[in-house]
């Protein structure tokens, strides 16, 4: 009854996972909230439809689609870090400290050189517990796996008996199964516990077992030595020896890689790294049993490898395995080269030996004999690769669309290798090409140069020697070619043709300087009426239209009736003097003038052109502004031009200003702010009476104040167009940057500088200086009393006498402005600065009248 029950339940389950595939195929007949739930993690129902039965949630979450940066932060929240594969590829590797053998055999070879092999526990996870590394595969194992105590399968039973359950081998060894009798199991192979069993049940209709591994035993492993984390590691019987050392958080730097000992019932096994690194064999897989131990001994004899080799490192020399006649371990060439993965390429290299002496000397020796041997511990073997030397080839470099090495068989001319239009780059500069060639006889490289053009229309050609470097030009390099380097008399501002050219041609002219001067020494002058004056290297074989052509054409201005040629090739009647042409070209088409290098070709203009310049004027004009002005024109034109004053107009106290001045004040108050600098360095450095910080802080608060002042480069000039007119000789020639302001009529005076309130006060006939400077407040703490002064409308300035004991009654005009300076007391301790006084005075004029001038 019991069996028909079971096979009962056996076929409902069966129904239902037959059918379970076609359920899940409705997908229409999914819920809402499911449906929403799956939209909101970027799933479709296909995705949950393509996803197998067996798959985890893990495994689900991450074949969803990332659609948003709240989706990616989502995946992120439920992948477990160990299972995220983007996030492993941006872990960095961590950052291990030399050891001393690194830092020793990197100082002698002058590379960086690490231990060979050690990176293999250097790993995100050596050292970690992390329960899916060396995981045992359960279910189907060999039939040659031993069973042992602990172990646990799963028994399934078909046929007259059905029924399914796990089993662990007991204490006893026994694997005790429900109906059948006892078998032992602990030390039998999984085939022998398969073969009984199916023995056991033979008796069954039609019945037949299955077995499958479904837990091991745990094992326990000493690993002690040159370790992390010495001491008993857990693991299974599927662990290997390299799994045991990773647990142990792999070995030291100072630990052998080729001498790790497994120590199994009193037998011991030597494991060497080294055949797995190189060679993929060797026993670091073989798997553990419970009571191995695992000891790892201090390193031996290190060789290193440098220089152009595949893999340059540091390497253990295995004791006994290279000994020679006296026991020593010694290598040859050939087993260093195994060790670094050999050469990088086939060729002439130079291997040297570099080694130790009893006094801690480097010897270095060339290495001719393969097999001697001659590497032991401490030596180091340097491998350099000689320089590559081409045979029946040529070079096409620079501005072209084959750049490489060409066959000299099939390229043995010049116009052979540029026989198509193709061949030159979208840059091209076709006036010069050079070859570089190498002389055997003076054992130092020459230049020849060429008409790239002149080679296309095969009206030249060159024949091309092995080695040969044809270097084609474009026009960005000769745009840029150093200024520093022009030929004098000559200083041109521009360089024609500053196109920027495709990047993937290299600018051999720019990278070699050799070449650079090589074009400077060939180059024609090109100046006057031409779209694109300036230096233009050329070949000996090249014509005026062909450098035209470069320059962008001549301008609409250009006379050719009358181009000059100035050759630098020295005549029959004075070698040091320079041949002088001039061309019509009407008469002499410019493709019949040959133009040499060192040629200087000038292109006269049919008109002078006007020159453009300007100047701004503003305040009570009645068209205030810049203005272009011509040579010749005055300050009457620039007030006819603006339309003339309006009745507002003071033009007493015009305010002339001119960038000469400008530039010649700022370069008087940098100078005085310099020496008000090194006089405060004197000062302080002297024994008596040296400055205070105050004092030092004002110096250096007034040095600043000079440097950064705007100038005013103020001109006393007249403004007014009646006494211009009655006065020619008073109207004054224009430069460009004048600035001239016409101010309003005033109806007050300005007080200014070290007073406690300046302000523009109302004018008066009767009021005196001292009454101006009563109404703005008075004298500041730091004014200087005797050195006041007025400075009139027109800019002229007479000092006042405003103390208590001296003061005068001028009569001061509207529109002055009245300056009380600074006190240059605090100052005194300076002895070799220029007149403070007048300075600050300066400084003060300045800061007044600069907003008047200002754009």
């Amino acid at each position: 009854m019991t069996r028909i029950f079971f096979r009962a339940l056996n076929a409902a389950s069966l129904l239902c996972i037959l059918t379970a595939p076609f359920a899940y195929a409705q997908g229409e007949d999914l819920p809402g909230p499911a449906s929403t739930w799956l939209s909101n993690r970027a799933y479709t129902q296909q995705d949950l439809y393509d996803v197998p039965s067996s798959d985890t949630p893990y495994k689900i979450e991450s074949q969803k689609r990332e659609t948003s940066e709240g989706q990616r932060l989502y995946r992120d929240r439920y992948n477990p870090p160990e299972n995220d594969l983007e996030r492993t590829f941006q872990d960095e590797k961590p950052q291990v400290p030399p050891s001393v053998l690194e830092e020793m055999y990197s100082r002698r070879a002058d590379e960086k050189l690490e231990q060979f092999g050690y990176d293999l526990f250097t790993a995100r996870d050596a050292g970690k517990d992390d329960k899916n590394a060396a995981t045992p595969p359960m279910g189907a194992v060999q039939d040659a796996f031993v069973l042992g105590i602990g172990d646990e399968v799963q028994i399934t039973f078909t046929g007259q008996r059905t029924d399914q359950q796990n089993y662990k081998i007991n204490s006893e060894g026994l694997l005790i199964i429900a109906d059948l009798p006892p078998l032992p199991a602990a030390g039998r192979t999984m085939g022998d516990v398969r073969s009984e069993i199916d023995s056991a049940i033979a008796s069954l209709h039609n019945t037949r077992a299955y077995i499958a591994l479904t837990s091991v035993r745990q094992i326990g492993v000493l690993v002690v030595g040159q370790v992390h984390k010495p001491g008993r590691q857990n693991l299974t019987v599927f662990h290997s020896v390299l799994d045991a050392l990773n647990a142990s958080g792999g070995i030291k730097k100072t630990g052998t890689m080729r001498e790790i000992r497994l120590v199994r019932q009193g037998r011991t096994q030597i494991i060497d790294l080294y055949d797995l690194l190189l060679h993929g064999t060797g026993r670091a897989d073989s798997q553990l049993r419970d009571g191995d131990r695992i000891i790892v001994q201090s390193i031996g004899p290190t060789v290193a490898v440098t220089g152009d080799i595949k893999h340059p490192g540091i390497f253990e020399v295995r004791q006994n395995k290279y000994a020679g006649p006296k026991n020593i371990e010694t290598l040859s060439l050939n087993d260093m080269l195994s060790l670094s993965g050999g050469i990088l390429a086939p060729g002439q290299n130079r291997f040297i030996h570099l080694a130790l002496d009893t006094k801690g000397r480097e010897n270095a020796s060339e290495i001719n004999d393969t097999k001697a041997r001659i590497f032991s511990d401490g030596s180091i073997l340097s491998v350099k690769k000689a320089q590559e030397r081409r045979a029946g080839m040529v070079e096409l470099v620079g501005n072209t669309r084959r750049p490489g090495v060409h066959d000299l068989t099939h390229n043995r001319n010049l116009s052979t290798l540029l026989d198509s239009p193709d061949v030159l780059g979208p840059d091209i500069y076709p006036l010069i090409g050079i070859i570089e060639r190498w002389n055997p006889e003076t054992f130092s490289r020459i230049y020849l140069d060429f008409s790239v053009r002149s080679v296309s229309e095969r009206t030249m050609d060159i024949a091309l020697q092995e080695s040969d470097r044809i270097i084609l030009l474009g026009k960005t390099e000769i745009a840029n070619l150093n200024q520093e380097d022009k030929p004098e008399p000559e200083k041109i501002e521009k360089i024609g043709y500053a196109q920027v050219s495709d990047k993937e041609y290299r600018l051999y002219a720019q990278e070699n300087k050799t070449i650079r001067k090589y074009l400077i020494n060939r180059t024609a002058t090109l100046t006057g009426e031409v779209m694109n004056p300036g230096l233009y290297p050329v070949s000996g074989s090249v014509t005026l239209d062909q450098v035209l052509a470069v320059a962008g054409g001549m301008t609409r201005a250009a006379d050719p009736s009358a181009l000059e040629i100035t050759a630098a090739a020295a005549t029959h009647h004075n070698e040091d003097a320079p041949a002088r042409a001039i061309y019509d070209l009407s008469v002499t088409p410019p493709e019949n003038i040959p133009v040499r290098p060192g040629d200087s070709i000038r292109i006269a203009s049919l008109t002078r052109p006007a020159e453009l310049r300007t100047v701004v004027i503003r305040g009570e004009v009645t068209n205030p502004g810049p203005y272009d002005i011509l040579p010749g024109d005055r300050i009457s034109d620039l007030l006819n031009r603006a339309g003339g004053l309006t009745q507002q107009a003071y033009p007493k106290g015009a305010i002339f200003s001119r960038e000469s001045q400008r530039k010649a004040e700022k370069l008087r108050f940098r100078a005085s702010a310099q020496d008000m600098k090194r006089a405060l360095a004197s000062a302080i450095e002297r024994e008596k009476n040296p400055p205070d910080a105050r004092q030092i802080e004002m110096v250096r608060e007034l040095a600043r104040e000079l440097e950064d002042i705007t100038p005013l480069g103020r001109i006393t000039v007249e403004a007014d167009p009646h006494a211009l007119n009655i006065n020619p000789e008073l109207d004054m020639l224009l430069e460009p940057g004048d600035r001239l302001y016409i101010p309003r009529r005033p109806l007050t005076v300005r007080v200014d500088g070290e007073v406690l309130s300046p302000a523009s006060l109302q004018f008066r006939k009767d009021k005196e200086p001292r009454d101006y400077i009563r109404e703005a407040g008075g004298f500041t703490y730091n004014a200087d009393k005797d050195r006041a002064f007025v400075i009139f409308p027109d800019g002229s300035a007479q000092p006042l006498k405003v103390s208590l004991w001296r003061h005068s009654a001028d009569m001061i005009p509207p529109g002055s402005t009245i300056i009380v300076p600074r006190d240059p007391k605090p100052f005194d301790f300076i002895e070799s600065a220029k007149d403070v006084s007048q300075i600050l005075s300066n400084l003060a004029i300045t800061a007044i009248f600069i907003d008047d001038i200002r754009d």
